[in-house]
């Protein structure tokens, strides 16, 4: 496995809110991803503190009490946020909140374990083809799955950047998590929004296609991004089994 993280504050940004974190424990590897949120205060500190309590939760965790790495993963992200959303009262009741998309990689079972929170995503390249692993957790696509809105007035809605779940906002939480087989050849992506709300799925497919290399394909969608406006932070992990 060879992988490559890269982070940019953009072009328009005064800081970066994203962060990004990973630990290799035996024949498992984590990955996090975090995007502060903008709308609320000290995005910043929620996506590191995010992404330093997850790690810290799995590193201190026995890896041997756990017959599912998702349930050890969600673990992690309760962990962090109940750290996050108290941290909030304490400061005066300052909501302080975070997307989180999260990644084990099971070498010897040779699974994926998913769990993220938010609008950062995943991808993963397979076979000449791309695919998105998480679905965002928005309120663009509550409306969608209730029928509210149509695909054509969802591309035109107001309040498309609005997201329904995120870490630390609330006392409580309620991730989606998933599994899947690993192959040899793949390409895992974890990115946040200021990738995708910048590049088509398509654009990103012929990037991943056209360099081979995680450091590559991290560098040019980044690149990418910013050429097509660079309108917020950008973070891109790229996994290549």
């Amino acid at each position: 496995m060879k992988f490559s993280t890269i982070t940019n504050i953009g072009k328009i940004r005064s800081e970066n809110e994203d962060s990004f974190s990973n630990i290799s424990l035996g024949d498992l590897d984590f990955f996090i991803v975090a995007d502060g949120m903008g709308g609320h205060s000290k995005g910043d500190l929620a996506s590191k503190l995010a992404a330093k309590l997850f790690i810290k939760y799995i590193k201190e965790a026995n890896l041997s009490d756990y017959d599912s790495y998702i349930k050890l993963q969600e673990e992690a992200i309760f962990y962090a946020n109940e750290e996050i959303y108290k941290l909030s009262l304490e400061e005066g009741d300052i909501r302080m909140g975070t997307t989180v998309v999260c990644l084990c990689l099971d070498h010897k079972n040779k699974v994926y374990y998913l769990t993220h929170l938010g609008d950062s995503r995943a991808y993963i390249y397979r076979n000449d083809s791309l695919s998105q692993l998480t679905r965002d957790h928005s309120l663009v696509n509550d409306l969608l799955d209730s029928g509210s809105l149509t695909e054509d007035e969802a591309e035109n809605f107001i309040n498309k950047s609005a997201i329904t779940r995120a870490v630390g906002t609330e006392e409580k939480i309620n991730p989606d998590s998933k599994s899947l087989h690993m192959e040899e050849g793949d390409i895992v992506l974890m990115v946040t929004d200021g990738l995708t709300n910048e590049l088509t799925d398509d654009k990103i497919k012929d990037i991943v296609k056209a360099n081979k290399d995680p450091y590559q394909i991290s560098t040019k969608l980044i690149e990418a991004a910013i050429d097509h406006g660079g309108r917020d932070n950008i973070t891109v992990t790229t996994i290549l089994l």
